[in-house]
């Protein structure tokens, strides 16, 4: 089998002092004697769609955000903002697990160079958010992550562009919009040390029913094929606080999807667990995490993150 391993990348909506704990508790499952779960969510700034300039749930970086960015408005330099709150905490959860960091970020230049230096190569995977789909955010980026050796995630946009049901068919013959935008980033990213990695979260259209975003696996089939890049599902987006509880069944359903009889179709998964100040209503528990892991493991093997024993909180 082409991909066997299955790459799974857990951990909260946004981080904060009361769930890293959590943190520590998916790093400790385990399959088949190794620590399963290879990498967790560090994120610090949300994607709000509307802005509350309070800072109320845009994440525990803003404030430090805000003011890095007035100090390169003001023509101040990188060495003169303050390290974001995000990245300490990320820097010791990496240290203590050996856990790649996965990230959301909005704006590299502000955000990037808080993690350089504390996260190594090929173990941080900053991504962009799924309302950002320019190919010159993509592109700073992959500079930042050539830079350090690092992964990059290429979310798909919310749009797909042509009527859901039609596109998402083994027979559909066109090009969705969003499969051009989506291979289109690929190409600003190109090349790397560390992996692209396409994750898809669903899109927003009509018809999408109780999803809060609809998973189209047979377009991000395509774009897998057509890229030739790795492939990430995001149930979290996709089946939200409506579906809450189909997402289990969903992680591993979407574990057992092939594209050939000689390659599965989703290369890792990034999945939302324990609590969080923000959206905590579409994760799963870490028992839930916990019970997937055993049944992926009847038919999968899982990227470990290291094999050194694990320092506890």
């Amino acid at each position: 089998m082409k991909n066997n391993k299955l790459t799974i990348i857990a951990g909260p909506c946004s981080i904060d002092e009361q769930n890293v704990r959590e943190i520590y508790q998916i790093s400790q499952i385990e399959s088949k004697g190794k620590r399963a779960i290879a990498g967790t969510r560090i994120v610090g700034l949300k994607s709000r769609t509307e802005l509350d300039i309070s800072g109320s749930g845009m994440g525990m970086d803003y404030a430090v955000y805000v003011k890095n960015t007035q100090i390169l408005l003001d023509g101040g330099s990188v060495k003169d903002c303050d390290v974001l709150p995000s990245a300490y905490i990320a820097e010791e959860i990496h240290a203590k697990t050996q856990m790649l960091i996965a990230t959301e970020v909005m704006n590299a230049f502000v955000q990037l160079p808080s993690y350089e230096g504390k996260i190594g190569k090929k173990k941080l995977m900053p991504w962009n958010p799924a309302v950002t789909q320019l190919g010159w955010d993509i592109e700073t980026l992959a500079r930042f992550s050539r830079k350090n050796g690092w992964h990059l995630g290429i979310k798909n946009g919310k749009w797909v562009g042509d009527h859901l049901h039609a596109a998402d068919t083994a027979d559909y013959k066109g090009q969705t919009t969003m499969e051009k935008t989506w291979h289109g980033l690929v190409k600003y990213a190109s090349p790397l040390e560390g992996d692209i990695v396409l994750i898809h979260r669903g899109v927003d259209v009509p018809g999408k029913g109780n999803f809060r975003s609809a998973p189209v696996h047979k377009i991000a089939s395509r774009v897998k094929k057509a890229s030739g890049v790795k492939l990430y599902f995001d149930p979290s987006y996709s089946y939200g606080p409506k579906m809450r509880d189909g997402i289990p069944d969903a992680i591993v359903a979407a574990a057992t999807f092939k594209i050939s009889e000689e390659e599965y179709l989703y290369d890792g998964i990034l999945v939302e667990v324990g609590t969080s100040s923000t959206d905590t209503d579409q994760h799963i528990t870490v028992k839930e995490l916990e019970e997937v892991v055993s049944r992926i493991a009847d038919f999968r093997d899982f990227v470990y993150p290291s094999d050194s024993k694990l320092v506890k909180a």
